[in-house]
């Protein structure tokens, strides 16, 4: 006699194999009512990967109509698919109903491939309907009516526009013209081109140029979304190495002057990029923050969420490593209202409420841990002045700030602040705001600290930190200078004179060697030409302009990773995995033939690199995916040879690609970490993401909804060289009965 379990696994099983021969799987709960990302894996596999970007659910489904399909586009209840073998194309209805397929005259497969995105003006099913695709690395147009035309029709561009000229297949439509990016071949440049719909069924085409704007020629993406009557381009920066968004630019265009206008809000709605079909949806429809960005990114490991408010990057779902093109991947919008009963308050972080266009969200409730109930006799103005000095030094600089409102004989205390036990904070910017964030990860406190006096605004970006001075500069790269937040003193550098011809975040590198109140302070700047010439600028305090030295055919058009100052002598690795070595004050170069342990280069996509000064010591960290373990290396200077580290003597990293420190932490739980620019939010409560050593694994161990701050960096806090009452910093932090620092006015 079976028990009970074995009873219900063999009903699930009968189930599962009833489901298998009838091909009946459904789609999964709150399709139709919710953004899904949908993963097709060909003909070698007969189900789909549907991916829930709300809780970062993968469901496995077997859909028979989707095996062995490409995707071309979504556009209200229609799927555009392209069969991977006949490529027969047509429009299939998401009811899965045979009889509402409206199917597309005969592909060439060989014309196929040279022909991007598509945009349709109606439903498939109305005489009106127009499919139109752009080509990609071409310059013609094909288009037909589904209900009129038996063949596809070819439009070639205008001759003037033929020289080495192409679509680079991204198109939307909007008021009943077609946008879509144009790349010209000689000066690689980027426009957009826009095109009259009705015009293409004339023989006489109308044609627009509209340029783009000067800062996004160097990004990776591109992305043209239509929101409603608004045209939006998004520019989307990637690591070389990881595929990860490392930055991001928005412009709208302006229908009056066809000009580009760059904005910080993409007014309440919610992006969905997939790189084949991009939508965009109010937020209060998405049931998701307003001024989000979900990018799709085959590439790296997934669905990455840019938050516009705070200016930060998270992996919102992981992918399946896919093998295959980006026309398996594709969002699927809500085609039905958004009801309550299909919100899941258990697993969902939706907005509760909206006031004046902002979200509000709703978490849930965590216990709250007995506190211990402590039996004080005496006082605290009891305990000598000597015994709290000798505390200082193991008090962060959180408890320190609070340490003078305990009693009022504490006050004496001479340079309490001082003396705190402080390590690296990441500090970090916030879109429209003039306050620098500051996050502990030891203690896990934060910051913030106000930096209106120095009267630049918060387009700005960071470089390199050392000994407390952050190397800064505007957004043209141009105006650069060096900062000092807690002691309110920057250095104005000269005007360099920035070369705009490839990535600036991926050719653009720069160091110094100390603080620049130091006589012996040089800066150094890498930066590389298209021509792949390496331009080697250094200043020192006192010099009115930069020293440039040129050397070519040692890179590609990227840096491996940024410059260390380390002994005296600035190194890099160079393309072939040597280091670069500079002696900024002899002004001489050499090439260590020391290898780097692993390939640098960068089509691999896989490991990115950071060279650290850990005092007598040089190494470096190679970091891969999230799933796989970092990996350490020491310089052995005698045998010059790098050796594997697997215990780093109680030395802990900070890990960032723009500075990278090492420091040893007092702290027994910090020992052999590594810590890197993210952190996970919640409930308001930052906790800290590191990589320990000893375990070898990351924590936290999910890596979805992990923040990266887009612009920030490690710094050294030293608390000396601020006055004893400074009242710069203002905790993010509440607490009963003690007095919340100030602002600095």
């Amino acid at each position: 006699m079976r028990t009970r379990k074995e009873t219900k696994q063999s009903l699930d099983e009968e189930g599962k194999k009833s489901i298998e021969e009838k091909g009946e799987d459904m789609f999964p709960f709150g399709f139709g009512y919710q953004p899904w990302l949908i993963q097709l894996h060909g003909r070698k596999k007969d189900t789909q990967n549907f991916m829930n970007p709300y809780n970062n659910c993968i469901e496995e489904k077997k859909i028979r109509q989707f095996k062995g399909k490409l995707y071309l586009g979504c556009f209200g209840e229609w799927l555009l698919l392209t069969d991977e073998s006949t490529t027969e194309t047509y429009f299939l209805h998401l009811t899965l109903n045979s009889n509402l397929t409206v199917h597309l005259p005969p592909f060439n497969r060989k014309l196929f491939e040279f022909f991007g995105r598509c945009v349709v003006s109606d439903s498939p099913t109305s005489p009106e309907c127009m499919v139109t695709f752009v080509g990609r690395r071409s310059n013609a147009i094909l288009y037909c009516r589904p209900n009129m035309d038996t063949k596809w029709i070819k439009v070639s561009l205008p001759t003037d526009l033929e020289q080495n000229c192409c679509f680079t297949g991204q198109v939307i439509r909007c008021k009943e013209k077609i946008y879509a990016i144009h790349h010209c071949g000689n000066t690689h440049a980027l426009r957009v081109v826009a095109i009259n719909e009705s015009s293409l069924l004339m023989e006489d085409s109308t044609w627009t140029i509209i340029n783009m704007p000067e800062t996004v020629n160097d990004y990776n993406w591109h992305h043209l979304v239509a929101s409603g009557e608004d045209i939006f381009l998004v520019s989307v920066l990637t690591s070389p190495y990881r595929g990860n968004p490392t930055n991001y630019t928005i412009h709208l265009l302006e229908t009056s002057d066809l000009s580009w206008k760059r904005v910080k809000s993409i007014g309440g709605c919610v992006f969905f990029l997939s790189g084949i079909h991009n939508a965009a949806l109010p937020a209060s429809l998405a049931g998701l923050q307003h001024d989000c960005i979900f990018v799709v990114n085959v590439k790296a490991e997934g669905i990455y969420r840019i938050c516009m408010q705070d200016q930060t990057v998270s992996l919102s779902s992981p992918l399946n490593r896919p093998k295959h093109k980006i026309r398996k991947l594709f969002w699927v919008m809500p085609t039905r209202p958004w009801e309550k009963k299909h919100r899941n308050l258990n697993n969902l972080p939706h907005c509760i409420g909206t006031n004046k266009g902002h979200s509000t969200y709703f978490h849930k409730e965590e216990k709250k841990e007995e506190r211990c109930k402590v039996d004080i006799s005496r006082p605290w103005a009891d305990m000598p002045i000597e015994l709290v000095e000798l505390l200082l030094p193991r008090l962060s600089l959180f408890d320190c700030l609070r340490l003078q409102s305990i009693c009022k004989a504490w006050n004496s205390l001479s340079h309490h602040v001082q003396k705190a036990q402080v390590y690296p904070w990441l500090m970090y910017t916030e879109n429209d705001s003039c306050l620098w964030r500051l996050f502990d990860p030891v203690y896990k406190n934060e910051y913030s600290i106000d930096m209106k006096w120095l009267g630049i605004g918060d387009d700005l970006t960071f470089h390199y930190s050392k000994d407390g001075w952050v190397l800064t500069s505007t957004k043209d790269y141009n105006s650069l200078f060096i900062v000092n937040p807690l002691k309110r003193e920057y250095f104005s550098l000269p005007n360099f004179n920035s070369r705009r011809y490839v990535d600036k975040d991926l050719s653009f590198s720069s160091a110094f060697s100390s603080a620049p109140t130091s006589p012996d302070c040089v800066v150094v700047i890498l930066e590389i030409t298209l021509e792949c010439v390496l331009q080697i600028s250094t200043w020192s305090p006192g010099e009115e302009k930069w020293n440039t030295m040129s050397f070519h055919d040692e890179f590609d058009t990227i840096l491996p990773c940024k410059p260390v100052f380390s002994r005296g002598e600035f190194y890099w690795y160079r393309r072939g995995g040597e280091l670069l070595v500079l002696n900024p004050y002899k002004k001489t170069r050499q090439v260590l033939e020391v290898k780097a342990p692993i390939m640098l280069k960068p089509s691999k996509r896989v490991m990115e690199c950071h060279l650290v000064d850990s005092g007598e010591d040089l190494i470096t960290v190679f970091r891969g995916r999230t799933t796989d373990p970092m990996r350490i290396f020491k310089l052995d200077r005698i045998n010059m040879v790098w050796k594997k580290l697997h215990d780093m003597g109680g030395v802990t990293l900070f890990l960032d690609r723009r500075t990278t420190l090492a420091t040893s932490c007092l702290e027994k739980l910090c020992r052999n970490q590594i810590y890197i620019s993210g952190f996970s939010d919640i409930n308001h409560r930052k906790r800290s993401a590191f990589y320990s050593l000893e375990t070898k694994e990351y924590h936290p161990k999910k890596h979805c909804n992990l923040k990266a701050p887009m612009n920030c960096i490690w710094i050294e806090p030293n608390l000396m060289t601020m006055p004893n009452n400074s009242k710069a910093f203002c905790t993010n932090q509440n607490w009963s009965g003690i007095n919340e620092p100030n602002l600095t006015s």
